[in-house]
């Protein structure tokens, strides 16, 4: 997944509401008839998102955040359905998979969404009837990156993790945050994949062992903060997180690594779905601003991703989550989703099981 991402993927620990009934756009907002309830990641997604809500008057919008990856919200709509209580949920790549399972989704039609015109059609998700049930807004890549001022030496393979000079000074993410990527990414090193994954458990098991997990992340916000507080120096993240630490810190991205290394990059895309409800029009009104090319071009900017629609401008210094048709085959892996869709329960059971004792 490619999961708080989520500051891109992505998430604070509270599913509280940045304030039920209090819309986030602002005295124009105020005079809007129209109001949804909407799903958005933490940190700057939520700063971002309200800026760019401001500059419209026809829809006000009642903010929640998803707490956790953003798998961790579809028990919760499940258990509620068809009273879901959310007009438009955040989500990515995986997230899409399980939504059209289960038939939440209302299909996206061009007539009440025009700007997906502009939107490449290999990131539009269908269901079993071929219907749309996607609104991508932003493409990003989950990479490994590390700070240079706090690293003993410069690391060069997925095996030097093993190296005793890094004790304590790896952030590892749990299965659940990204759609264990991370754990994908060792896996692909050591000859395995998505459907072989014990490659990377025993991998696990000698990292885990080495003392050299000095955090482990349950949330995008604990990565953020145990990078940013030097008290580890290592990890994997995805979204505006690696971009966001450049900009304070001296940044070495893998991201464009050799695949001999292991560093594989993951590039997944962002946006939206409106559930089934009395409001999808409304919603769909809202998302199809947003996606606009100079609303999907601020956005973007702020949170330091490349934008979904292709008449929007991409900002220089996301380069290193950016990658052209060479690059792609060169360093990213595209996962199956689906299948990743379906393994988040069992991967975080067997991590509990076999790795957290070792820790």
């Amino acid at each position: 997944m490619f999961t708080s991402r989520r500051e891109f993927l992505k998430s604070v620990a509270s599913t509280a509401a940045l304030g039920t009934g209090i819309s986030l756009v602002g005295v124009a907002g105020a005079r809007a008839e129209e109001t949804i309830t909407a799903v958005e990641w933490g940190g700057n997604y939520a700063s971002e998102m309200k800026k760019l809500a401001a500059k419209q008057s026809d829809v006000k919008i009642n903010w929640q955040l998803h707490a956790g990856g953003a798998m961790a919200i579809l028990p919760k709509v499940k258990a509620k359905w068809p009273n879901s209580g959310i007009d438009l949920l955040t989500g990515w790549d995986p997230s899409w998979q399980s939504i059209a399972r289960e038939g939440w989704a209302e299909p996206v039609a061009l007539e009440k969404v025009p700007n997906l015109a502009d939107i490449p059609q290999k990131l539009l998700v269908k269901d079993s009837t071929g219907s749309i049930i996607n609104i991508p807004r932003t493409i990003t890549a989950m990479i490994w990156y590390y700070r240079e001022d706090k690293a003993p030496f410069q690391i060069a393979n997925i095996d030097d993790l093993l190296d005793p000079r890094l004790k304590g000074k790896i952030c590892f993410p749990v299965p659940t945050l990204g759609s264990n990527l991370q754990m994908l990414s060792l896996a692909l090193h050591k000859g395995g994949d998505e459907r072989n994954m014990e490659p990377a458990w025993e991998f696990m098991k000698k990292l885990a062992r080495s003392g050299n997990i000095g955090r482990v992340a349950n949330a995008d916000s604990d990565i953020t903060t145990s990078i940013t507080s030097g008290e580890t120096c290592i990890t994997m993240q995805g979204g505006s997180g690696p971009i966001e630490r450049g900009r304070n810190f001296k940044v070495r991205y893998l991201s464009k690594m050799d695949k001999q290394s292991g560093f594989r990059s993951f590039v997944y895309h962002e946006g939206w779905c409106a559930l089934k409800g009395a409001r999808t029009d409304v919603a769909f009104k809202f998302a199809n601003f947003a996606i606009g090319p100079e609303a999907n071009t601020e956005f973007n900017q702020g949170i330091r991703a490349v934008p979904a629609n292709v008449k929007s401008k991409v900002a220089d210094e996301i380069k290193p989550i950016s990658f052209n048709n060479e690059e792609m085959d060169r360093h990213v892996y595209i996962p199956d989703w689906a299948y990743l869709s379906t393994q988040s329960d069992a991967w975080m059971k067997r991590w509990e099981q076999e790795i957290a004792p070792l820790l």
